[in-house]
C-alpha cells in the first residue's frame, strides 16, 4: 500500500495520522495533490473521538493543512465550515481556535 493509500484506507488510525504527517512534511508543500489528499481527510475520515486527547487523523490533516498553507482561500474556507459544522465536537472546537488565530493574522 503506497502512503497516499495508507493515509486515507488504512484500519489503523495511528499509522493514518503518521502517514497524514509524512505527506504533509515529507513532500513538496506546492504540490496541489497533497492539499486536496489533506483536505479530503479533514472531512471525510472515519474517526471521531470521545476525548480531545485521543489521536484523529482528521485534527492531524487540519493542523498540517493551517501550517503549511494558512494563505489559501480554501483553507480559511475549510477551517470555517470546520468551526461550524463539524460533528465532532472536539475538531470543531479546535478548528474555532484556530479559525480566531488564522482572522488575527
Amino acid at each position: 500500500m503506497h502512503l497516499k493509500q495508507r493515509a486515507q484506507f488504512d484500519d489503523d488510525k495511528y499509522v493514518r495520522c503518521a502517514a497524514v504527517q509524512e505527506l504533509a512534511h515529507g513532500w513538496c508543500k506546492e504540490d496541489s495533490e497533497i492539499f486536496e489528499l489533506l483536505c479530503d481527510i479533514a472531512i471525510n475520515d472515519p474517526v471521531y473521538r470521545d476525548y480531545d486527547w485521543q489521536i484523529s487523523p482528521r485534527q492531524t490533516a487540519l493542523a498540517d493543512i493551517i501550517e503549511l498553507y494558512p494563505d489559501r482561500p480554501q483553507t480559511l474556507e475549510l477551517v470555517r465550515d470546520l468551526a461550524q459544522n463539524d460533528r465532532d465536537q472536539n475538531l470543531r472546537e479546535f478548528a474555532q481556535k484556530k479559525l480566531a488565530e488564522l482572522e488575527r493574522k
